[in-house]
């Protein structure tokens, strides 16, 4: 392995497709959290999804054996609120779960159809009434603020679909539109904002070429696991030097033996 990362200090994982499938850790996930920290090294995570809010991950990771606390966590929901909050926006029509809602209440911003500015996140339950809600707005001049552009995640069961065929309807009405989650200039923004940490002595860990590009760009080195979306092809074919990661692997029980 190339990159000399032995002695790297802070490690920003992923969540979806590289430490769990949602309901259950990814193979070598909790073995390799678990040394890293015994060699007193610092656990971070990030995430496009809005399922839970940075407190629910939280939740959510520990009863998973991986302790962690809400601060650990960056979500774009978080990203997405700090911006309106910045913005002064007091209120916004949301397409979203409860992750993504209670981040924006976080921020006083309250929920109504009565806005010029729609968020999506990932929303299992949305419909023809959400879509018909947010065009309203968006064909008013509104803008559109997107928290991922991810196809799928993935439940031990399968597949299921995430914001991207979402952000693809509502797109149809939008003429300003904004992502606030990975690579986006705001998220990175944010999450130097957010952690503490030294770029040169970090590593991000991910299964997309956003995970990739979002470390390259703060300066850390960057590594992408193969229990993604991505493939080696892919990889190969990346012409763009922010989304070339400095290293791969097929699992992180390899993450493990290399690095540790």
């Amino acid at each position: 392995m190339k990159p000399k990362i032995r002695d790297k200090n802070t490690y920003f994982f992923d969540l979806d497709k590289t430490i769990w499938n949602w309901d259950s850790t990814i193979i070598g996930a909790e073995d390799l959290l678990d040394t890293l920290r015994e060699k007193d090294k610092n656990i971070r995570f990030h995430t496009d999804n809005n399922v839970l809010s940075r407190e629910g991950y939280a939740q959510k990771l520990s009863s998973m054996n991986i302790p962690a606390e809400e601060e650990d966590i960056i979500t774009s929901g978080f990203v997405a609120a700090q911006k309106l909050a910045d913005e002064n926006v007091k209120k916004v029509y949301a397409i979203g779960e409860k992750g993504l809602i209670d981040e924006l209440e976080k921020e006083d911003i309250n929920i109504s159809q009565n806005a010029d500015t729609v968020v999506v996140g990932i929303d299992r339950q949305f419909n023809y009434e959400k879509l018909r809600k947010a065009m309203k707005i968006l064909k008013k001049g509104g803008r559109l603020v997107i928290c991922s552009t991810e196809k799928t995640f993935r439940k031990t069961n399968g597949e299921q679909p995430h914001q991207e065929p979402i952000n693809n309807a509502l797109k149809t009405y939008a003429e300003k539109v904004e992502l606030v989650g990975k690579p986006s200039e705001k998220f990175r923004n944010e999450f130097r904002n957010y952690f503490t940490y030294i770029p040169t002595g970090s590593v991000m860990i991910g299964d997309r070429m956003a995970d990739i590009e979002t470390g390259n760009k703060l300066g850390m080195k960057t590594g992408v696991v193969m229990s993604g979306d991505l493939t080696r092809g892919e990889l190969a074919q990346a012409e763009n030097e922010d989304q070339q990661p400095d290293f791969g692997l097929s699992n992180l029980n390899r993450l493990k033996r290399n690095i540790l």
